[in-house]
Formats: structure tokens, sequence, C-alpha cells
């Protein structure tokens, strides 16, 4: 009888880096609500005396709180990590808070009123991590004579089940509450929640660029916090600090909506910086810029893409940049920057298209 020997087959394949992934993570942090009055001081000054009002508030907490479901899966997809905030709402209801929740109970009133000598801010606290800051003022008129009990944040004026976040009025030791205002008084929200974002550290990754393009390349990946145009975005000045591109660009990304020239792409023949706070301004050579395409969100997740015709950006590609820019600048933000050997040249034969920005989120 025949004796077969059978040898096994092993077959090696390379090991690629996974796909570019850009990750929004974003939690609550606190509230702090203040009871109080405007009251009149004496001021003195080279004009001479005068009379200032001053912020007195008479009662006030600290308290954590948490984020609705609907937040992730339908106000991020319209309206951003960053817009979904910009009223402040209270109301009367005492039912528990429950992520599934979409409005409060018994609604009072809405505010995006800043209070003078207060601001909303965009708070850098270290690379990719952003504390949403609001500061909210609601008048005699809005809550005067009120018994409140319940808060929360949405994206627009009208009033519905549009909030981000819902909770009960607590005490320092997370006790609910009620707030019962005289008919002089006001109240004041100051709340925070955290958007952390990744990478911020390059990242080594796998692009496919398929079709007619040169296939699979490896290349590094980060965001990076540079920006050339603080905007006033959504009741936010971002002028105040040299951070906050790669929240933007995010923004943008997520919402499927440009900020201005925010969130456009371009290429360089150059390597873009791989490190998070760089201070490059601009790149050259480098195409001119192309405003990207959004796609329906999918769940907790939006992906973007470009499509260059036959005589667009006719060069050798070395890097791929999303930004925040100034034009003329073109300012690297977030940026893929392909392995040396890796980079490529772009011909007037071919059509390219770069379909890999994607971002997911959650809590």
């Amino acid at each position: 009888m025949e004796q077969r020997i059978v040898i096994p087959r092993l077959v090696v394949r390379p090991i690629l880096p996974p796909p570019l992934k850009i990750g929004a993570r974003i939690r609550p942090q606190w509230l702090e609500w203040q009871v109080g009055r405007y009251r009149k001081k004496l001021s003195f000054g080279l004009g001479g005396k005068g009379k200032a009002d001053i912020w007195v508030p008479e009662r006030e907490g600290e308290q954590h709180n948490l984020i609705l479901t609907q937040f992730y899966d339908s106000l991020i997809p319209q309206y951003g990590f960053i817009g979904s905030s910009q009223y402040a709402v209270v109301g009367t209801g005492s039912t528990t808070p429950n992520p599934a929740q979409t409005g409060l109970v018994s609604e009072v009133a809405r505010s995006n009123t800043v209070p003078s000598g207060e601001s909303n801010a965009a708070e850098y606290v270290s690379p990719g991590v952003y504390d949403i800051r609001r500061v909210y003022e609601f008048t005699e008129a809005q809550v005067g004579g009120q018994n409140l009990t319940e808060w929360g944040f949405a994206p627009v004026s009208a009033v519905g089940g549009n909030l981000m976040a819902r909770e009960l009025f607590r005490d320092g030791v997370g006790n609910p509450v009620v707030l019962t205002l005289a008919s002089d008084q006001r109240l004041r929200l100051i709340y925070r929640y955290r958007i952390t974002l990744s990478p911020t550290t390059a990242q080594a990754v796998t692009v496919n660029i398929g079709g007619d393009g040169p296939g699979n390349r490896t290349a590094q990946f980060i965001l990076t916090g540079r920006m050339t145009v603080p905007p006033n975005y959504a009741n936010i000045d971002f002028s105040s600090g040299p951070t906050g591109g790669d929240l933007l660009v995010c923004e943008v990304l997520a919402k499927g909506q440009e900020i201005g020239l925010i969130g456009q792409t371009f290429a360089s023949s150059e390597a873009s910086p791989l490190t998070y706070l760089h201070d490059i301004f601009s790149l050259d050579p480098a195409t001119p810029y192309t405003f990207l395409s959004f796609s329906s969100a999918s769940g907790r997740s939006r992906s973007a893409s470009v499509l260059l015709g036959n005589n667009d950006w006719l060069i050798t590609i070395r890097s791929v940049v999303l930004t925040a820019p100034e034009i003329p600048l073109r300012t690297p933000t977030v940026n893929l920057v392909f392995d040396s050997g890796q980079e490529f040249t772009k011909d007037n034969l071919h059509k390219l298209l770069i379909a890999y920005w994607q971002i997911t989120w959650g809590p």
C-alpha cells in the first residue's frame, strides 16, 4: 500500500498596519448652578465715581450629571459635538434621569444669554482633550418665582425633546433639591463636558488607494491642534489660544458640514508635521484646497471623501491634509504622511478617490 506524506503549505503574507481611524469620546464633567441677584456697587476711576452691577450668588451648588443617548445617536450628526449645547434649559419635573430620555419632564425656559464678564470656551486640557464650558443665565422674567427641579442643554431654541443632557438639580452629596427663586432672582448655569480626540501621536496606518490608484500604501497619521483661523462658532470664541484645530476639524467631520473654510483638504509633496503642537503654518509645494464630500451618518460614525479629476493635484503626493486654514496658507491640522518610498505621483490620465476620512464617536 502506497503511503503519502502530506506537507502542509505555509503562506506568508505581509502584516499591514490597520486602516486610519479618528475617534471622539464625549463624557459629562460637572454643573455649577447659582441662584442670585445683581447688586449695585460703587466704583471709582479716572472718570469719577460710578455704579456697577455685580453678580452675587445667594445659593449655589456643584454636581455631576449624565449625557443622553440621543446626543450620540441623532444630535451629533446634526449639530456636532460643540453645537449640541448652545441652549440651557430648566423645568419643574422630578422624574429620575435616564439616558433614554430626550427632554425635560416640564420645561419652563431656555436661554443662550452669556452674562457680562463671562464667556463660553473650548478649554484645552491636553493633546486632543477639550472641556466645552457653557455659562448661561436666566432672567427674573424667565425663572423668578419658580420652583425649579431639572435642567438640561440643547442645540436649538425650540422647545421639545432635543436635549443632549438632562438632570435634576442636586446638592453637594447628590440629593435632588428644589431651587425656589424669589421674583427678583436669576439663575446661572455653568456646565462642562469633555471631548477626547485620537490619535494625537503618530499612528502607523494603511491607506488603500484603489481603482486606478497605486494600491495599499503605509503611512503615519495624527491629529494636531494647529489652527490659523480662530472662528466664533456655536457661541464660542476660539481666538484665546493656539489650539483647537483638531476639535473643529472633527466637528466638521461629525456633522458633515464645513465651518467656513475649516475641513478642506489638500496634498503636498512635503511631509506634514507628526507632532501635536507643531508651528508649521503652510506646506509647499501644495495643491489647491478641495472641499470634502460627506456621506450620511451611519450609526455613530461618518465618513468623507474627495474625488479628484484628471487635472487635479498633479504632484508627487507625500502628505494629504485636512486643515483649519487661512488662505493662502496651507495649514496642516489633520495629517496623513506616506512613509518614505510610499509616496506616489498623480498624473493627468487618472482620477483619484481619497475616501478614508472617517470619525467614530461615543461615550
